[in-house]
């Protein structure tokens, strides 16, 4: 039978530290508190708590320990209680610095964003690291990390090549597009980061798999696009509007019913866009859609 204890005294500073809550072994350092990067909770602390250590055997000890009066040091209740390895209690640590209470903050964030659009860990990774080292340059005040995250968000997708519409991360972030560009332009001047532009063939593969289209009519559309770029010829600045059309063409041209308004959704653009970009292409490639 193990147990958890909160006594800083009894962590061996050599040894790995691994989150008693999730399990995650990603631990970072973070002002004089080590945090688990997954789930935002404080593992470990610099400072030695002289307190009663809140390991405990029995349920009726639990119970007086949970309802206990707070932490000297921390002003609240220890992290969670166990009982034969069963959690009875939980709270958290709330750091003192705004720093690390805006890390955190920007943690819980980025989970929510990458459980909603599906991001990778590499995605999450750099995200991240590209907030410390911004919260390392500049204090970042605590109404503006949303918009920051979001920002982040859409500059990692770019650079892992899964790019996202800013009108999509706007639209599931609840935070407005007006906020997240400001908050992009401030992050790429401030960290000197050279984001890739992203390919229209990189959105199709990805609407079209959200849309639930075959290979085949991915196929189509690819290959539409790829036509339009051996002409050289510019038709629009957003390529998640390019790729909104040419899938539109392709579910026309092989009989897939795939309103304007439904790919317009899931391209995050709106169904003028889709439309102009939908003319546009047909235009230029002289096809003829029926």
């Amino acid at each position: 039978m193990s147990y958890y204890s909160d006594s800083i005294a009894d962590l061996n500073k050599d040894e790995k530290l691994v989150c008693p809550y999730c399990g995650s072994e990603d631990i970072e350092l973070i002002g004089d508190k080590y945090v688990c990067m997954r789930c935002g909770s404080i593992v470990k602390e610099e400072i030695i708590d002289t307190g009663p250590e809140d390991r405990v055997f029995k349920p009726e000890e639990a119970l007086k320990r949970r309802f206990a009066p707070t932490s000297s040091f921390t002003g609240i209740q220890p992290h969670r209680l166990y009982i034969e390895g069963e959690s009875i209690g939980s709270s958290r640590l709330i750091p003192k610095d705004a720093r690390t209470r805006n890390t955190m903050f920007a943690m819980s964030i980025l989970n929510e964003l990458a459980n909603r659009m599906y991001l990778s860990r590499i995605v999450r990774d750099t995200v991240l690291e590209y907030y410390r080292r911004l919260s390392i340059k500049r204090s970042i005040r605590r109404e503006r990390v949303p918009a920051i995250v979001a920002a982040l968000v859409y500059i990692a997708c770019r650079i892992a090549g899964v790019p996202r519409p800013l009108d999509k991360i706007a639209r599931i972030s609840n935070i407005r597009k007006k906020d997240i560009s400001k908050a992009y332009k401030m992050v790429k001047e401030e960290l000197k980061i050279l984001v890739p532009v992203p390919d229209p063939e990189k959105f199709v593969v990805s609407f079209g798999k959200e849309l639930r289209l075959s290979g085949e009519i991915i196929y189509k559309a690819l290959d539409i696009i790829r036509r339009v770029k051996k002409m050289g010829v510019s038709i629009g600045r957003d390529p998640a509007g390019i790729a909104a059309a040419a899938l539109y063409i392709a579910t026309r041209a092989m009989g897939e019913k795939k309103t304007q308004k439904k790919v317009a959704e899931v391209a995050g653009v709106t169904e003028v866009t889709v439309r102009n970009r939908y003319r546009e292409i047909v235009k230029l490639l002289n096809m003829s859609m029926g």
